[in-house]
């Protein structure tokens, strides 16, 4: 069984770590921009298929807290080209624009 499960000790941040088994297989990093914004700064897991569970993990614990708006700070071309494939970003924009928009979507037509 996966869990991905968040750091308490660290406030300023979110981290969430993916694991298997007792076993780190995953994780994400993001913060809160001062315009109020979730800024996804770090993804990374040996499988990318995990990228949208744990990015989906970062944008419903924002929307939740009633954040609507989400920066994939992220260079790595591989995991942009990920993201843009579960829908998140797009090619010209690496900003979710409506957290709430995005998963009030069909998830049958998104492309993967």
């Amino acid at each position: 069984m996966i869990t991905i499960l968040r750091n308490p000790e660290i406030a300023d941040k979110l981290v969430f770590d993916m694991k298997e088994d007792g076993t780190r297989i995953g994780g994400i990093i993001a913060q809160l921009s001062p315009d109020g914004d979730v800024v996804i700064s770090h993804l990374e897991s040996e499988k990318e298929l995990y990228y949208d569970g744990l990015c989906r993990t970062v944008l419903a614990y924002a929307n939740i807290r009633g954040i609507d708006k989400a920066v994939f700070d992220i260079d790595d071309e591989r995991q942009l080209y990920r993201l843009r494939g579960f829908g998140f970003i797009t090619d010209d924009s690496k900003v979710l624009e409506s957290i709430s928009e995005f998963f009030a979507k069909d998830c049958g037509s998104q492309n993967t």
